[in-house]
């Protein structure tokens, strides 16, 4: 037992994340994966749960029949309702289903007041960045790891405020998820390529966010992101899924200095916008660009330095 507040709903805010790519994948040293993520400020998962009369959910029934089996197996009562309020869409770059988890998991811990560590989906941490953006916001580095049961991190630290992000989404495209994926994952890599994502990691993106260095930033992560496209070269061609995207990025890099790439698998990408520019000078070369596309929109977002924030009512 952990809290005795007492409440009738608990609610659940977390955030989505940008994987910004992978440092290691399943190499021949002894620790693979591990990568780096940022938190944003926009695209929340909201849930909430409280008493009911019996259980009731707007959730799939993969995951409704997964949470009532876990209170079936540990005598807990199922009359509650859990309430999805908001979540960005699955299999875009955004990280969505392992926010949702992460979510559903704390609120039935916090709501029955269970003890902590209990991995209710069974969820494993090839990638640590959604789980550490979940606990504590801003930016992550991610540690390569030999047992996917944990996660630890090497760094994290709040973002500057002032970088503004524009993502850009193609909803004509959804990344790869479930078996191709997992396959995916188990072919090897180059320990060349691992050394050199490393030493950008440690000796150019850390530093540049710890001094606020956006010029090095942005150079630094999108050569992290064009190394990045190699481990991927057998089942995405190029380093973004759209190429659509690809066009709207390559045209306002003509005129602005920007830090680019895709999150995850895509098809969402992203331009990290200099502090020094006038975000209302880039939007109309933007707008007129993006018109050509009809499948492509965007949103401008910022870092979230915060982890997920619980309301008890």
């Amino acid at each position: 037992m952990t809290e005795n507040k007492e409440f009738n709903m608990i609610k659940v805010e977390s955030n989505s994340r940008l994987h910004l790519g992978f440092i290691n994948l399943n190499s021949s040293s002894p620790y693979s994966y591990g990568g780096l993520g940022l938190s944003i400020s926009k695209f929340p998962t909201i849930i909430s749960i409280g008493k009911e009369k019996k259980f009731q959910t707007n959730l799939s029934p993969n995951i409704s029949k997964t949470i009532l089996n876990y209170l079936k197996k540990n005598k807990l009562s199922s009359n509650i309702a859990i309430s999805c309020i908001a979540q960005p869409s699955s299999h875009i770059g955004l990280g969505s289903g392992t926010q949702l988890i992460l979510s559903l998991q704390e609120l039935v811990l916090k709501y029955f007041k269970l003890d902590k560590g209990v991995n209710i989906f069974k969820r494993n941490f090839r990638s640590g960045v959604g789980y550490n953006s979940f606990r504590y916001g801003g930016f992550i580095l991610d540690a390569p790891k030999n047992d996917l049961s944990s996660s630890q991190i090497v760094f994290k630290s709040k973002f500057p405020s002032s970088w503004k992000i524009i993502l850009l989404f193609d909803n004509s495209k959804k990344g790869i998820h479930g078996q191709p994926e997992n396959k995916f994952f188990t072919s090897k890599n180059s320990d060349t390529l691992r050394s050199r994502l490393s030493d950008i990691a440690l000796n150019e993106l850390i530093p540049s966010i710890i001094h606020h260095d956006f010029t090095v930033f942005a150079s630094s992560l999108t050569k992290f992101q064009k190394l990045n496209a190699r481990f991927y070269s057998t089942i995405q061609k190029s380093l973004y899924l759209s190429t659509d995207i690809v066009k709207v990025i390559n045209h306002v890099s003509k005129f602005f200095n920007v830090g680019s790439g895709q999150s995850s698998w895509g098809p969402t990408s992203y331009m990290f916008i200099d502090p020094r520019d006038d975000i209302n000078e880039i939007l109309p070369i933007l707008d007129k660009t993006i018109s050509m596309y009809n499948n492509v929109s965007y949103s401008i977002v910022s870092a979230k330095n915060n982890k997920r924030k619980l309301t008890y009512t």
